[in-house]
């Protein structure tokens, strides 16, 4: 097959799902990048058959330049949607059996998809949080004049990411639990293809543990700090810490700095409010460290509850319980670890994602066919 990629993401897991599944799918198919972004990727060179390289440089916006919130919010998505519709021609002399849509940093679902006429699959990660999801979409406490733009850019934005979403003609999910969220959104049916890791560079190693808990997010409600904060509270002596930020916005670290602080930490917590899947905890698993996850959203399907980690309400006393029988117990901690690598072996590598990725493009190419048939 001849595939196209499209992506305009910063580092983080939505970006490795495009860079393994390139990684595979070019051993046997030819696959083109094509990607947004402020700076070229020399990586993706090394990635994908060829990369095509379109840079788009965001204007920074500090506290209180209104005027730079407006060009935003309008005239840069106006200037971004001009640069989609040029890639989508490129995109569609290219002759491509279909293109590998990823989302958008700017819009979540990318203009491409009602530009580009090359049959689309788009992988909708989650849907526009800031509109659909009831912690995140509740408007700051601001003055009057702010919350009416707020409230107006938001229904802009709602507009805009459904529109796009509108025009792919496969939508993928990352969970069961992202597939009724999508459901719920946009009215619209996903087909779920469970993410992956990669088991040779997220393995144990012989490194001496260093910290009780590790915590990789910002320390943000949203990312469920303060659920932790508050559980540590209850120990007589605190537990040592170990908060990693990942992405742009955060410390980065590379892939082999993240392996050595899974395996130098007792007990991994993933902690955010509905997380639609959840990179942090498979990547735990492979590197034998159990987990501890609140029964919530994606991991509540890749944690086997009591075999590979725990899961826990969002309660500070019961996450404390639960943290506090974990570390006091290391032969539950190596059993844990060995169950949640052995899971991963079995379940969870982007070789057995990606089979299921193909599996999904050859019946809805088959769906096509049987159409055109009949008609």
């Amino acid at each position: 097959m001849k595939i196209a990629f499209f992506h305009e993401l910063s580092f983080g897991g939505a970006r490795r799902v495009c860079d393994e599944y390139g990684k595979i799918l070019a051993k046997n198919h030819t696959v083109d990048l094509y990607y947004v972004d402020e700076q070229e990727d020399k990586s993706a060179q090394k990635i994908f058959t060829n990369s095509f390289f379109f840079q788009f440089i965001p204007k920074e916006q500090k506290k209180g330049q209104w005027q730079k919130r407006l060009y935003k919010d309008t005239l840069e998505l106006f200037h971004l949607a001009k640069l989609h519709k040029k890639i989508a021609e490129k995109i569609d002399a290219g002759n491509y059996d279909f293109v590998f849509v990823h989302p958008s940093k700017f819009t979540q679902a990318p203009f491409l998809l009602r530009f580009v006429k090359t049959p689309k699959i788009y992988f909708c990660q989650e849907p526009l949080r800031i509109v659909y999801d009831d912690f995140l979409r509740r408007l700051p406490k601001v003055s009057l004049p702010k919350r009416i733009y707020e409230r107006g850019i938001r229904r802009l934005r709602k507009s805009i990411d459904a529109q796009n979403i509108a025009h792919a003609n496969v939508l993928l999910a990352n969970s069961k639990f992202s597939k009724q969220q999508i459901k719920i959104a946009y009215q619209k049916f996903a087909r779920v293809c469970y993410l992956g890791v990669d088991i040779t560079l997220f393995r144990p190693l012989p490194l001496r543990k260093q910290y009780d808990i590790l915590f990789l997010g910002q320390a943000l409600p949203i990312e469920g700090y303060d659920l932790l904060e508050n559980a540590v509270r209850f120990f007589k002596k605190r537990p040592k810490i170990k908060i990693i930020e990942r992405g742009n916005d955060g410390i980065s670290i590379t892939d082999e700095e993240l392996v050595a602080a899974y395996n130098k930490a007792k007990v991994v917590v993933c902690l955010s409010r509905n997380e639609p899947f959840g990179l942090t905890i498979i990547e735990a698993m492979s590197c034998g460290v159990p987990v501890i996850a609140v029964k919530e959203g994606g991991f509540l399907e890749s944690v086997v509850n009591g075999k590979t980690g725990l899961l826990v309400n969002r309660n500070p006393k019961k996450l404390y319980l639960i943290l506090e029988k974990l570390l006091n117990d290391a032969k539950l901690r190596d059993m844990m670890g060995k169950n949640g690598r052995e899971d991963v072996l079995k379940n969870w590598t982007w070789e057995k994602s990606v089979a299921r990725f193909l599996k999904i493009v050859a019946s809805h190419t088959l769906y096509y066919s049987n159409e055109a048939k009949r008609s």
